[in-house]
């Protein structure tokens, strides 16, 4: 009898240790992808440098032009571990007339870029 009752207090003492590691590893790999995906922000916005130029500020093909309020622009999506990760940004800037208006910027020529990274992560 007490070695049943040893083995039935092992056995919890075990599933729980077993629900602790599960825990942890989905939380290390939650960190990792949030980490990834903030070096991966640097990444996704680094070409956007090349359009902040006063000389194209307003071209059409300047990345950095205003068009619709609030309309996100797509960028590129990286795959890394088997993970998709994809890049929106939005541009705002300081000028009441704009289309895509942000106060705090305002009476300024500056524009603010949001960067958004989006994936997908398992569900189990």
């Amino acid at each position: 009898m007490e070695v049943l009752v040893a083995a039935v207090i092992f056995s919890l003492l075990m599933l729980g240790m077993f629900s602790v590691f599960v825990s942890a590893s989905k939380h290390i790999t939650h960190a990792r992808e949030r980490m990834t995906s903030s070096q991966l922000g640097e990444f996704f916005i680094d070409p956007l440098q090349v359009y902040v130029r006063y000389d194209t500020w307003d071209q059409a093909s300047n990345e950095l032009r205003l068009t619709t309020a609030g309309t996100p622009r797509f960028g590129v999506t990286q795959s890394i571990n088997n993970r998709n990760f994809s890049e929106t940004h939005t541009v705002a800037d300081g000028n009441p007339a704009g289309i895509n208006y942000d106060a705090a910027l305002a009476g300024t020529v500056l524009r603010r870029v949001t960067s958004t990274i989006t994936w997908t992560e398992p569900s189990s």
